[in-house]
């Protein structure tokens, strides 16, 4: 699969367009706001694309991580 949805109603990222994957800090709201209009309740994580959108996530950190990796291995393999 090639979308990663982040755990909000309809938030998905290609992988492909995914450029870093952060620990939610607060200081990071005001990005987020831009790229999805607010900061939703739950936010554990922020992915960051390479549009400069910096999306939140309700999954863990180590879980998109990991997500990520499995994507960019499988990719490799084509």
């Amino acid at each position: 699969m090639d979308i990663l949805w982040l755990g909000y109603n309809g938030l998905t990222v290609l992988f492909a367009d995914v450029v870093a994957v952060l620990h939610y800090q607060p200081a990071l709201n005001g990005r987020i706001t831009v790229a999805y209009g607010n900061v939703p309740s739950g936010v554990q994580t922020v992915v960051v694309t390479a549009q400069g959108d910096f999306f939140p996530s309700r999954w863990r950190v180590e879980q998109v991580r990991r997500s990520w990796s499995i994507w960019r291995i499988q990719q490799s393999h084509h």
